[in-house]
């Protein structure tokens, strides 16, 4: 094919057209992550995540943390489910200055077995919630931090 200003001129157009549209949800999506790992309090945190939805303790996600970690600066995280269909995962720490401590989002295609270092302020609660079909499902573990990893300690 012959590279016409005609072609050429319809091709940027729609390239540019493309570009802005997604420039436009990046920037929406950049602006809604900021307020999600925004500093601020856990409770306020978590009714904005989840509103008034009904979300129900369970037992098969795991959450797997040392009881006690000597640096909050690397905590290790563990987070694993045999279901399917889990959509979305939030791991909150209730006493971070920043409670959404990671959000990810996952495909179908994928089997969940998640291993991550995560900052902890001090001593606090870890809460995994994960959207799946409409439900939301919770687990918590506590974990004793020897040297806050936010600055704090």
């Amino acid at each position: 094919m012959t590279c016409s200003r005609r072609n050429f001129l319809k091709t940027s157009g729609v390239l540019a057209t493309g570009g802005l549209l997604a420039a436009g949800a990046s920037d929406s999506r950049a602006a809604r992550l900021a307020e999600d790992f925004a500093v601020g309090d856990f409770a306020g945190r978590y009714a904005s995540l989840f509103g008034d939805q009904a979300v129900s303790e369970s037992e098969l996600i795991q959450l797997i943390l040392p009881e006690i970690a000597e640096d909050g600066a690397v905590v290790p995280v563990t987070i694993s489910s045999e279901l399917d269909g889990i959509e979305r995962l939030y791991l909150l720490a209730d006493k971070n200055p920043t409670p959404l401590v990671a959000e990810f989002e996952l495909t179908p295609l994928l089997a969940l077995h998640l291993t991550a270092r995560i900052k902890l302020a001090e001593s606090c609660r870890v809460t995994l919630v994960a959207r799946r079909e409409g439900q939301l499902l919770r687990c918590s573990r506590w974990v004793n931090v020897m040297r806050g990893g936010c600055g704090s300690g």
